[in-house]
């Protein structure tokens, strides 16, 4: 099973619970040392890994990383494209690098795991391609947006695959569709609003998608939603769409910008950087923020809902 993004967020959570099952693993992520923390800790847990530092943008070094793992272990089972990373801010304020390199990684990156995986599926004719979409992969939000560019073109890529592999019945393409999780990506954000940002409740479990991970790598499905607020949005988005805008994109701009004053900064797009963990700790020690984005979120929501319209 190769996984990448495996450092930090849903990659590592994924790369720990899975370890207990798994007879290998296959990581990779930007940074070197806390991978080789994650490894050697799936190994204390009973599977055989191998680890590589890698970007995934970099399609050589994605091709070559499959092959080593074909060398090591015989065969690639299973692919999750987990790495991904997020920039906020108005567009005409995300720098051109940053916007490109947030599409590298979460579009291209995740194309060229594709490729990787699915020259070895059809050679043994079987494997699971596991792609990490978003809620954003269903809605739009302003100031996010080319995470939103990202998520939206890997479901169409999932779906693209999945026509092409129709009569290949054992190897599948799932595509994973979470609302906001809590992982450190909000911490590792590129940030160009002038404001610290954090997430809007509810906020997923890490676990929980890891778990779905799990499952879908057993069982495969075409597309995997979490958060019932998530669905309500897409539900809202599909059936209503300018009210969606009226309500949703006030409420996002409310709850996500907090108080406190922020540089303009790539965080982790450019460069990988810390922390270095599974869970952000939104819901061990951050519920008071959670709360305040909340509130403000609901105020924006109706002040929404009750403007008159231009």
């Amino acid at each position: 099973m190769v996984i990448t993004g495996a450092s930090s967020g849903i990659g590592r959570a994924a790369a720990l619970r899975l370890a207990h099952r798994a007879r290998a693993l296959a990581l990779c992520a930007r940074s070197e040392e806390p991978l080789a923390e994650v490894a050697e800790e799936c190994e204390r847990r009973g599977a055989a890994t191998l680890c590589r530092a890698l970007d995934v943008a970099d399609e050589d070094a994605v091709e070559a990383f499959a092959e080593a793992t074909e060398e090591d272990f015989g065969r690639i089972d299973v692919w999750v494209n987990n790495a991904g990373v997020i920039a906020y801010g108005p567009f005409e304020e995300i720098p051109s690098e940053v916007f490109r390199h947030v599409v590298e990684t979460n579009l291209m990156g995740q194309v060229h795991g594709a490729r990787a995986a699915l020259r070895r599926f059809r050679a043994q004719e079987a494997g699971v391609l596991i792609n990490m979409s978003s809620v954003w992969g269903r809605v739009s939000t302003p100031q996010v947006t080319p995470y939103i560019v990202s998520k939206n073109a890997v479901r169409a890529f999932s779906e693209c695959l999945a026509g092409e592999l129709v009569d290949d019945e054992e190897i599948h393409v799932a595509t994973m569709v979470p609302q906001a999780i809590d992982t450190p990506i909000f911490e590792h954000a590129g940030n160009y609003t002038g404001r610290q940002v954090r997430p809007i409740p509810p906020v997923l479990d890490v676990e929980e998608v890891a778990r779905g991970i799990e499952l879908c790598a057993e069982n495969p499905k075409r597309e995997v939603n979490y958060g019932q607020a998530g669905r309500a949005l897409e539900i809202l988005h599909a059936a209503a769409a300018p009210l969606y805008r009226r309500l949703a994109h006030i409420a996002f701009l409310r709850g996500t910008m907090g108080g406190v004053g922020a540089a303009p900064a790539p965080g982790n797009v450019l460069e990988s950087h810390g922390p270095y963990a599974t869970s952000g700790g939104w819901h061990a020690r951050r519920q008071g923020t959670l709360r305040r984005a909340f509130l403000a979120a609901a105020a924006g929501s109706l002040r929404g809902l009750f403007k008159k319209k231009s």
